[in-house]
C-alpha cells in the first residue's frame, strides 16, 4: 500500500477556508430520463467510500516530513429527496448539495445526493477540491479496484515511514534547489518574478462589512458537433473556443481599464498513471489574453498562445522554488512562493474532455446528460480572490455541458448569468439549452 503525501495544491486548497474565507468545491451532476433506485445509489455510495474520496490528513511526525493522506469513513450518508423536481426548483436544489457543511477536518467527506425529476432523476456528487481534483473524482467512480494502490493507507500505517520522508525531502531540497539556483542566475525573468513574490505582503484583510458572494450559476447543453464546427469555423479546436468564450464573458461584464489584460486560468492535469493517488495532479496555468471591453471572435491567436503555453509548462509549475525546499519553508514565504492559482486569475476555464463510460452510466444506467462545476463555499470575497468567473467544460456522447457560475455583483441572479451565456454562445452561432430542460423541449 502506498503513502500519499500532501502537494503544494493539496496543501493551499486546504488552507483556503483559512487565507480566503471560502473552500472550493466540486460538483458532478447527472441526469437521467429514468428513475435511479435507491439500491443503486446506496451500491455506488459504499463503492465511493472505499474509493480515493474517503480519507483524510494525518499530521507528520517529523517536521521536515509532508503530511500524509489516510483512510477514513465517509460520515456523510446517502441524501434522497421525495419532492419531485421541476424546472423552477432544480438549479436551486443542486445549490443546496454544494452549500452542505463539508468543512476541513470533519468527517463528512463527500456528499452524495439524489432527487426525482419529472419522470427521472438528478444526482449531485460533491467533494472538496482539497481532497480530490475532478480527473480525480472521475478515477474514482470509474475504480473497481479495491485493493489498487491509489486508495489512501490505514491511518496506523509507517509504509514509507515519516523518518524516510524527512530524510528525502532534505536530501531532494538541498539538490535541487542547488541546480535551481544555478539555472536562476542565468534567467532575469525568473529573478524578477521571485522578488516579486518576496517582496508581496500576505493578502490583506477583507473591507469592513465585506461578505462572502455565492456565486451565480448558469447550465447549458450544446450539441458537441456543433461546437466543433463552429470551433474550426473560427479557426480554432473546441478548447481555445471554450476559452475565448470565457475571455470575452469578462470582457463584457467586468469592467476594467481597456488597456489591461485578462488572465484566463487552465488548469492541465498531470495525471498518467490509474494507480495516480495524489489529491490534486494539476497546475493552473495563467493564459493572458487581451482585455478590453469588445469580445472577440477569432480563436487562431488563443489557439496559438495555449498550445505553447501548455508547450512550456512543467508538472513543477504550481511553485516559485523546488517544491522540496516549499515544503521545509516557513508558512509566511511558503504562501508567498506559491505560484498563483485559480483564485488569483480572473477567469478559470476547465475543460474535462469527455466523461469516460462509467462516468456516463453512474448507477449502472446511461445519463441523460453529465456535467461538473467548481465553487467556492460559502462564496468569495472579493477582496482576498481575483476570481470573478469559473467554467467547466464536459462533452457526455453527443453534448457538451458548459457550466458557469459568476460573481453576482457583474453578472447578477441566475436568470441574468443565463442571458448572459445564451448572448455568448449565439455570437459564435450556438444554440444551447438550459440543462435541466426536458429533452421533449430541446432545440
Amino acid at each position: 500500500m502506498t503513502t500519499w503525501r500532501l502537494n503544494p495544491t493539496d496543501e493551499m486548497l486546504h488552507a483556503a477556508e483559512e487565507t480566503l474565507g471560502s473552500s472550493r468545491v466540486v460538483q458532478v451532476l447527472w441526469k437521467f430520463s429514468h428513475p435511479v433506485s435507491r439500491s443503486a445509489l446506496v451500491a455506488e455510495w459504499h463503492r465511493l467510500n472505499q474509493s480515493r474520496l474517503s480519507r483524510q490528513v494525518a499530521p507528520a511526525r517529523l517536521p521536515a516530513a509532508r503530511r500524509r493522506w489516510v483512510r477514513a469513513t465517509n460520515e456523510q450518508p446517502l441524501h434522497t429527496d421525495q419532492q419531485v423536481l421541476d424546472e423552477a426548483t432544480a438549479s436551486q436544489w443542486i445549490d443546496e448539495q454544494v452549500r452542505a457543511p463539508l468543512p476541513v477536518g470533519s468527517t463528512a467527506l463527500w456528499r452524495l445526493a439524489a432527487a426525482p425529476y419529472r419522470d427521472g432523476t438528478l444526482v449531485s456528487l460533491t467533494v472538496p477540491h482539497f481532497r480530490c481534483d475532478g480527473m480525480g473524482i472521475f478515477r474514482a467512480i470509474a475504480s473497481h479496484d479495491t485493493g489498487s494502490r491509489a486508495h489512501p493507507a490505514p491511518a496506523d500505517e509507517g509504509a514509507d515511514g515519516d523518518l524516510g520522508e524527512a530524510l528525502g525531502q532534505v536530501t531532494r531540497a538541498f539538490t535541487g534547489t542547488a541546480r535551481w539556483g544555478l539555472d536562476l542566475l542565468t534567467d532575469p525573468g525568473r529573478r524578477a518574478r521571485l522578488g516579486a513574490a518576496l517582496s508581496n505582503t500576505t493578502a490583506k484583510p477583507a473591507a469592513a462589512g465585506s461578505a462572502p458572494r455565492f456565486f451565480s450559476s448558469a447550465l447549458f447543453d450544446v450539441p458537441a458537433a456543433d461546437w466543433e464546427r463552429q470551433a474550426r469555423a473560427h479557426g480554432g479546436t473546441a478548447n481555445s473556443l471554450f476559452i475565448e468564450i470565457a475571455a470575452n464573458l469578462i470582457r463584457r461584464n467586468v469592467p476594467r481599464d481597456q488597456q489591461v489584460t485578462i488572465d484566463v486560468g487552465i488548469p492541465m492535469s498531470v495525471r498518467t498513471a490509474e494507480d495516480d493517488g495524489r489529491a490534486n495532479a494539476l497546475v493552473v496555468l495563467p493564459l493572458t489574453v487581451p482585455g478590453g471591453s469588445r469580445p472577440h471572435r477569432n480563436l487562431r491567436n488563443t489557439r496559438t498562445a495555449t498550445k505553447e503555453l501548455l508547450r512550456t509548462a512543467g508538472e513543477h509549475s504550481g511553485t516559485l522554488v523546488p517544491e522540496p525546499l516549499w515544503h521545509l519553508l516557513p508558512a509566511r514565504w511558503a504562501n508567498r512562493l506559491k505560484a498563483p492559482g485559480a483564485q488569483q486569475t480572473d477567469v478559470v476555464a476547465s475543460n474535462f474532455g469527455t466523461a469516460p463510460d462509467p462516468v456516463a452510466h453512474f448507477g449502472g444506467s446511461l445519463a441523460e446528460s453529465v456535467g461538473l462545476r467548481t465553487m467556492n463555499v460559502p462564496g468569495l470575497v472579493p477582496e482576498k480572490a481575483r476570481l470573478r468567473a469559473s467554467l467547466c467544460l464536459l462533452q457526455a456522447g453527443e453534448r457538451m455541458t458548459l457550466t458557469v457560475t459568476g460573481l453576482p455583483d457583474h453578472f447578477g441572479d441566475a436568470a441574468g448569468l443565463s442571458s448572459r451565456v445564451t448572448e455568448e454562445l449565439a455570437a459564435w452561432g450556438l444554440s444551447g439549452w438550459q440543462w435541466w430542460t426536458p429533452i421533449s423541449q430541446e432545440v
